[in-house]
């Protein structure tokens, strides 16, 4: 993989401007500053922080309040106990009409799903096993009828050479003393 953050040098060292000095190498790549250091991302990010917080704090008052009214009247919160009660019986049983639609409707797409790698897939991999099998016996071909007579032919040179070697050496040896 490239690395385009440092230029080139290893094109430089032969090279000569006309004036027959070699080229300064180009200055590195500066990257601009992250983010977070951009003082516009920084402001952005503390009224972000400030409105999480205002949130927060007006969340519990009115939580606080709901909760103080509600004390005060006790046949008022009965009431909208029922009514919370018979809406979260409402939203569960249409959450559970959705998600079982959602979940037929997977396993239809997984019922397509395997029907394609049935249809598709098999056949390529039927084909890529036959021409793993024909290169299997293409090798043991060549490895039968190449290489191994290669190599018995390799070694009986192999061994001819230093029989030779032997020979001249003894020849030499006794022809000396």
């Amino acid at each position: 993989m490239t690395d385009y953050s440092r230029p080139r040098e290893e094109g430089l060292a032969g090279q000569t401007e006309p004036n027959g000095k070699t080229p300064a190498p180009a200055s590195p790549v500066t990257l601009p500053p992250p983010a977070y250091d951009d003082p516009g991302v920084k402001q952005a990010n503390r009224k972000a922080a400030l409105v999480g917080v205002a949130i927060g704090v007006l969340a519990v008052v009115v939580l606080s309040i709901a909760v103080y009214l509600l004390l005060q009247n006790p046949a008022l919160t009965a009431n909208i106990r029922d009514i919370v009660i018979i809406l979260t019986a409402v939203v569960l049983i249409v959450m559970s009409v959705v998600i079982s639609t959602l979940l037929v409707v997977l396993l239809y797409r997984v019922q397509e799903l395997m029907h394609f790698l049935r249809a598709e897939l098999v056949p390529i991999l039927t084909d890529t096993q036959k021409a793993v099998k024909t290169l299997y016996g293409t090798t043991m071909f060549m490895s039968d009828s190449v290489a191994k007579p290669a190599i018995k032919a390799a070694g009986f040179v192999s061994r001819v050479q230093r029989m030779a070697r032997v020979v001249n050496a003894k020849a030499k040896g006794s022809a000396g003393q």
